[in-house]
């Protein structure tokens, strides 16, 4: 069986981990294969399945898409083979909405079957948006073996200047207007802890957002901010200095940062929205309400005074229990619809 991956992003991990599984069940996977239409006619295009995974990555004009939506359409015809993974239902901060949000309805209804991450999309995707085809749940593998962990907290917090006594939240990953960090320093600077400190780290989507960031963090002294590309092995050095890992988006649907900082064994504070509560319990972190006011700075003072160590214990067995096999196993089942 050969499978197209779409788009081939392999900056990410989550592709390359599955598709190391997957190879090992005996499915090629082919990263941003060729979709021709006159070879689809001809019979001679050898996809068995077409794998979309963020459908806004799969052009950049108009025009492109306008071609990718006619090769779809023809391999929904001729083969019925477009699977979709709903990573997220919305294309957060585009620039093209109505384009963007047509393509995903259109790559929906071209699809024999979906995949999601969690119950609450499954069930989005059945109520509200009305797909009656299969959708198959696939837990989001974790990350653990991938990223280099050898530093201790104390080498962590040597080398990133921070107090071996400081209790340390930790933001990390891309910073978008709905990722919610702004939110996160109000939250944090009601704080009244002189030991606490908050790292922000991440690449800032443009100027404007890092500007405004570094201006909100500049106001607290116990905030510090990393706010560029972190390449693979420094991860370790803020995962491992921190005692608690925050994530104030608004609104997602799942969170890659989310199963890394599960994988480092982090506790967990994020919005009860989506699938999260799927991935987070009361074991592992703390839920808050994104839509309450000031929820978000509830949970942050309330991890002030809880076990840090028994959460952490949590989280990793968390993460220990999602693995990338038991996904290629049911993608395989997927793709065979079965």
């Amino acid at each position: 069986m050969t499978v197209g991956f779409l788009p081939w992003w392999p900056a990410n991990p989550y592709q390359i981990l599955l598709k190391r599984e997957l190879n090992l069940l005996g499915v090629r996977v082919i990263g941003n294969p060729e979709l021709s239409l006159m070879r689809l006619l001809l019979g001679k295009d050898g996809l068995d399945i077409v794998h979309v995974h963020w459908p806004h990555g799969m052009y950049k004009t108009f025009w492109q898409m306008l071609h990718v939506s006619l090769v779809l359409v023809a391999y929904r015809l001729i083969k019925n083979n477009v699977v979709w993974t709903v990573h997220e239902l919305d294309a957060y901060e585009s620039r093209h909405p109505g384009r963007d949000a047509w393509f995903r309805s259109l790559v929906m209804r071209l699809s024999k079957r979906l995949i999601v991450h969690g119950e609450h999309t499954r069930q989005e995707l059945i109520g509200a948006h009305g797909y009656k085809r299969p959708v198959d749940l696939v837990r989001h593998g974790s990350y653990i073996g991938w990223y280099q962990d050898s530093v201790t907290q104390q080498q962590a917090r040597l080398k990133l200047g921070i107090s071996s006594t400081a209790r340390v939240y930790l933001y990390f990953g891309y910073i978008k207007p709905y990722k919610g960090v702004e939110e996160l320093i109000e939250a944090f600077r009601s704080l009244q802890d002189d030991k606490a400190v908050l790292l922000i780290a991440g690449r800032p989507l443009n100027q404007a957002i890092e500007q405004n960031i570094e201006s909100l963090a500049a106001a607290d002294p116990r905030i510090r901010t990393f706010l560029r590309y972190l390449p693979d092995d420094e991860i370790q050095d803020f995962f491992r200095a921190t005692d608690i890992a925050v994530f104030p988006f608004r609104q997602t649907q799942t969170s890659g940062s989310l199963m890394l900082a599960l994988s480092f064994g982090c506790p967990i504070i994020a919005p009860c929205v989506a699938t999260l509560p799927e991935y987070v319990d009361s074991r592992s972190g703390i839920l808050f309400d994104p839509a309450k006011s000031g929820d978000l700075a509830r949970a942050v003072r309330e991890f002030a005074n809880l076990p840090l160590a028994a959460f952490g214990n949590a989280a990793r067995q968390r993460a220990e229990s999602l693995n990338w096999a038991d996904m290629a196993t049911i993608h395989l089942s997927t793709y065979q619809g079965r």
